[in-house]
């Protein structure tokens, strides 16, 4: 096994509990059940549009935003999204090193869902 192999299995294995959504599949996900639907952009950024249901906690805000979620269930789905993509897959990382178990996150974020 070649050095990119390993480091590309080793990222997988990291990350075995967060699943990328395209937005169709994030769409249909969250209309089955009561969602813990997280969008962790910035409360300004939040006020511009919003993914009906969601709740608002700020990832820049990072003190905040783990203190939030100790009150979430560990093992509950949790599908999070930001403005692209990026900041959702850094929640969804701290998340799964917290003991997370089901995280669920929006591929490309909330700019290419169609509210």
């Amino acid at each position: 096994m070649n050095l990119f192999q390993r480091l590309f299995r080793s990222q997988q294995n990291k990350n075995h509990n967060i699943v990328r959504l395209d937005p169709v599949d994030f769409k249909k996900a969250i209309s089955k059940n009561s969602a813990k639907l997280i969008d962790v952009r910035t409360k300004r950024e939040f006020a511009t549009g919003v993914i009906p249901g969601a709740i608002n906690h700020d990832l820049m805000q990072k003190n905040d935003f783990l203190k939030a979620s100790f009150h979430w269930s560990k093992s509950e789905p949790v599908y999070l999204y930001c403005q692209s993509g990026m900041r959702s897959m850094k929640a969804a990382r701290l998340l799964s090193r917290n003991g997370f178990t089901k995280i669920y996150d929006l591929r490309g974020g909330i700019s290419g869902y169609d509210l």
